[in-house]
């Protein structure tokens, strides 16, 4: 049988029972199937979505961890200004109790933080870290504490009874505006025992975040270490503070040695440094040599540190040494600069220090 519809030719196809539905309005709607040609077409679209969208997440996340990075920097440069406004020498960056007591706490990551269970002297025992609490550098012992953490930490360092799990308990401690919500460890340069850790920074240091340390010295028996940073320094000694680097995330720490080694500077046993000691240092945001920085004015800034300017010796510009004549032969050893930072503090004169040049390494600038 044929009904007649409003097609040109007057009539609608016969069809067989059940392919003729009836819909909600009284009307009637042909049931299709579904290729399988369409079936590939959607899935193929579905994942083609979810791979943007997966790539637009991971994007937003690293974006957003960076954006918390960046404010914990600003807070630390905030509680840098504090800190400053109530130290008898005007100093911005804390020095740890133990600074003088020999190799290792070179002022880097002491400043504040939890403790870390890197480079245990027991290899076995990550307790006995040199930035932990059982070397006397735990939570309670790093000054810049007192002002980033409201709780009081408790000093377990010399507590009777069993130390070990209160100095494990320290390793645990929470400090968040110490800890880059992207720290996930090593991040490329010539620190090989936190490479080998396998830590993230705050884990390893205590500190997910570095003091701008930078040392001078000369090589050889009498060489004493010698601060050419804002280390040791009143903040009214340094020029341009709005350049001058108080703290940086870690991988920055090490940044500006890209070039190092260009011009002849070397290490105090005298060997040769490479000018290319990692080929890129990715940070933790995924831009290689683009960290987050805090300045001495307190303001914090997203940087790029890609190696470091060699300026030419200029006899009239830069203070001697030490009276000695051509003390300051290496210029470019020392002036550690880019186009908007700065990790030296020149023309101030270096901060005598009573550390050794042995006791310090591979941290001191040769500049003779």
């Amino acid at each position: 049988m044929k009904r007649k519809n409003q097609n040109t030719n007057g009539y609608q196809r016969a069809l067989p029972y059940g392919f003729l539905l009836r819909n909600r309005t009284g009307g009637s709607a042909i049931r299709r199937g579904i290729s399988l040609l369409e079936v590939t077409a959607s899935t193929a679209t579905v994942a083609v979505l979810l791979v943007l969208l997966a790539s637009s997440f991971g994007s937003l996340r690293r974006e957003g961890k960076e954006i918390r990075c960046l404010a914990n920097m600003g807070r630390i440069a905030a509680a840098a200004a504090v800190y400053t406004s109530g130290d008898p020498n005007d100093q911005s960056i804390p020095v740890h109790p133990q600074f003088s007591f020999g190799p290792g706490t070179l002022g880097e990551f002491e400043w504040g933080g939890k403790s870390g269970i890197g480079d245990p002297s027991n290899s076995f025992d990550p307790m006995s870290s040199k930035w932990g609490t059982q070397q006397g550098r735990g939570p309670s012992s790093r000054p810049m504490n007192a002002i980033l953490v409201k709780d009081r930490i408790y000093d377990f360092t010399n507590e009777p009874g069993a130390n070990e799990a209160n100095w494990l308990a320290d390793t645990n401690v929470e400090i968040d505006v110490l800890r880059c919500p992207g720290d996930y460890g090593y991040a490329g340069h010539h620190l090989s025992s936190w490479q080998n850790s396998g830590l993230t920074s705050y884990d390893h240091f205590g500190n997910s975040y570095a003091a701008n340390s930078l040392w001078v010295g000369r090589p050889g028996g009498n060489c004493t270490v010698l601060s050419n940073s804002p280390l040791l320094r009143p903040i009214t000694q340094l020029t341009s503070p709005a350049r001058t680097i108080l703290f940086e995330e870690n991988p920055a720490h090490y940044a500006w040695r890209r070039n190092y080694g260009k011009n002849g500077c070397q290490l105090l046993n005298g060997g040769p440094l490479s000018y290319d000691i990692e080929s890129s240092i990715r940070g933790w945001h995924g831009t290689p040599f683009s960290f987050n920085l805090s300045f001495a004015d307190a303001h914090a800034a997203k940087t790029h540190v890609n190696g470091h300017l060699h300026d030419q010796p200029d006899i009239g510009r830069w203070p001697e040494f030490d009276g000695a004549a051509g003390s300051w032969q290496r210029f470019h050893c020392s002036i550690i600069r880019g186009a908007n930072w700065q990790r030296d503090t020149l023309p101030a004169p270096p901060i005598p220090t009573n550390q050794s040049c042995s006791s310090a390494g591979a941290h001191v600038i040769p500049i003779n």
